[in-house]
C-alpha cells in the first residue's frame, strides 16, 4: 500500500493494519500475537474483515468447514457412528478411532466425486 493510499485510512484503521502486517511478518498466529501483545484476538479479526471489505488488505477467505446437521439422533451405548458428507459419501466406525485416521478418511471421502 502507497503511502498516500494509507493516508486515506483513520487513524484506528492505521492501528490495525500496523498490527495485523506484523502479526503476518512474525508468521504468528492472530491467537498467540494478540496474547503477545495485549490485544483481543477477535477485534483483530474484525479489523482483518473490515480492511479486506474496504480493498485495503487480501480478502478473508472462507472457512473450510461446514455446517453439520444431526439427522434420526439416536442414543448408543456402543461406539457406532456415521457420518453423511455434502457429496453423499457415508463414512461409519464401529469403536475406537485415533484421530490422524479418522481426518484421513474424511478427507478421503470428502475428496470422493
Amino acid at each position: 500500500m502507497s503511502r498516500t493510499e494509507q493516508n486515506h485510512l483513520t487513524e484506528r484503521q492505521q492501528y490495525w493494519l500496523k498490527h495485523i502486517r506484523a502479526c503476518e511478518a512474525a508468521n504468528m498466529t492472530t491467537i498467540d500475537y494478540a496474547r503477545e501483545h495485549g490485544l483481543k484476538a477477535k477485534s483483530m479479526y474484525s479489523a482483518r474483515k473490515a480492511l479486506a471489505e474496504n480493498g485495503v488488505l487480501p480478502a478473508v477467505p472462507d472457512s473450510p468447514f461446514q455446517k453439520v446437521q444431526v439427522a434420526n439422533a439416536r442414543v448408543s451405548a456402543g461406539r457406532q457412528w456415521q457420518v453423511q458428507l455434502p457429496n453423499g459419501a457415508a463414512v461409519s466406525v464401529d469403536g475406537p478411532i485415533d484421530a490422524a485416521t479418522l481426518t484421513l478418511v474424511l478427507n478421503t471421502a470428502a475428496a470422493v466425486s
